[in-house]
């Protein structure tokens, strides 16, 4: 059943332009470039600068987590450049370039490697066509190429939307359950649209199906065995909607111009690969506003049915490991003098997984976190020119628990850092630039 859907989207890109043919002026008119198409480049900056305190390594030798000197890092958090365009009417492309993280300490508080070479990492963040597939509709597009598969509000919501400093990181624990990496990308086809279906009430869905290589010969295959993951999500807008032309990129705060509330419901399925027997998740989002009001969050459970070797005589153990991660964000917009727009916010984030020793031992061997992770986030933003461009100022608070792994365990994002092993994260207080030319 599963390969035949991945058949049935594979011949969209060939069937569907042929079904234009029904209508041969709208085929000509598909074919023909646009006469005032130009390819457009754009430029996007984060510089954030921030003060971490409480930041931990652990020492083997002693068995304990010994302190670092709180420190000031100033870095270019996220970085962007890319070109996109619509070079005949309906078919879009976006190619997206990132360069991140430059300058970043590894004992600042923020998640994350590090890109200070001599000269910085640049590589690809995006890359992909988006096809309307009829003319003068925003119900059936077809979209192929290196993105976001289209579950999880915050993984699918660029960081220069969202109104927390930094992300929800409860986006880090889907994307990896999803594809295996943090950035959440994969090659793949996503067939997506908006119906109306009356004033006041929207749908959009999205339905996509990709194949994450993230497991074997250096994150270059899913090994001996393969199954391509399936991801689908459909949201209800009631009230005014989120957006009237379809696209694959979300916003949260629409500057007190919208009332409307959106749900939206959303799952993911990948049969046996080498890492597990079965790979699931389910996800509820919402976002809310009302005037000046933006509330968001989401709730993600996330499943993986595995096989391991255990106890003395080497019993084989048969598991399925559930754990789940979310978040709830508020934010309210200030209006003063007609001149600042201000938003004060709050974010708390959670990511719980098992406790005991038998579960994170499973969890170990199919690949999945565990332990508890938190966060909590509080701030204001200073919107100059809306999302162009802001600035920031918040204070950032971790909490984790690694279960009986005990201290040393990189059993969640909390006690692991890329490049320094274990570890225990410190609280920051952060001033950033988000720019957008």
């Amino acid at each position: 059943m599963k390969n035949a859907i991945l058949s049935f989207l594979l011949s969209l890109f060939f069937v569907l332009p042929l079904s234009a043919q029904d209508d041969p002026k709208s085929f000509s008119n598909w074919l023909k470039e646009k006469d005032d198409f130009r390819i457009e480049p754009y430029f996007m900056i984060q510089l954030w600068s921030t003060y971490t305190t409480n930041y931990s390594v652990y020492n083997e030798d002693s068995g304990q987590y010994d302190p670092v000197a709180d420190r000031g890092n100033i870095m270019i958090r996220r970085g962007r450049f890319g070109v996109r365009g619509e070079p005949v009417d309906g078919l879009k492309f976006n190619l997206q370039a990132a360069y991140d993280l430059i300058g970043r300490d590894l004992f600042a508080g923020l998640t994350g490697g590090t890109n200070n070479a001599s000269i910085p990492n640049f590589g690809i963040w995006d890359a992909f066509l988006q096809w309307r597939i009829r003319q003068n509709s925003e119900a059936f597009y077809l979209a192929g190429g290196y993105f976001r598969p289209q579950l999880g509000r915050e993984s699918i919501t660029s960081g220069w939307s969202v109104n927390s400093m930094e992300k929800s990181m409860s986006q880090f624990y889907l994307r990896r359950h999803l594809t295996g990496t943090g950035p959440g990308r994969a090659v793949g086809l996503n067939f997506g649209g908006l119906a109306k279906v009356r004033e006041q009430l929207q749908l959009d869905y999205n339905l996509g199906v990709f194949t994450p290589q993230y497991i074997s010969f250096s994150g270059n295959s899913l090994g001996g065995v393969f199954s391509p993951l399936y991801v689908g999500r459909v949201v209800v807008n009631i009230g005014e909607p989120e957006m009237t032309n379809y696209k694959i990129a979300y916003d949260i705060n629409y500057y007190s111009d919208r009332r409307g509330l959106s749900v939206g419901l959303g799952g993911s399925w990948q049969n046996e690969t080498d890492l597990f027997l079965s790979s699931s998740a389910s996800s509820v989002d919402w976002l809310f506003n009302w005037d000046n009001f933006n509330f968001d969050g989401e709730w993600s459970v996330m499943w993986r049915d595995g096989r391991r070797a255990a106890g003395e005589n080497g019993e084989i153990r048969t598991f399925t490991y559930r754990s789940q991660t979310g978040h709830l964000r508020a934010g309210y917009n200030l209006i003063i003098n007609r001149r600042y727009f201000l938003e004060p916010t709050f974010m708390f984030m959670y990511f719980n997984g098992a406790s005991d020793a038998v579960e994170q031992a499973d969890a170990l061997s199919v690949g999945a976190f565990s332990g508890r992770d938190h966060t909590f986030d509080a701030g204001i933003n200073w919107y100059l020119n809306k999302k162009r461009l802001k600035v920031m100022l918040h204070y950032t608070w971790r909490r984790g628990d690694p279960g009986d792994a005990g201290d040393g365990a990189t059993v969640n994002l909390y006690y692991f850092q890329s490049g320094v092993g274990a570890v225990q994260r410190g609280n920051w207080l952060g001033l950033g630039l988000n720019a957008i030319f």
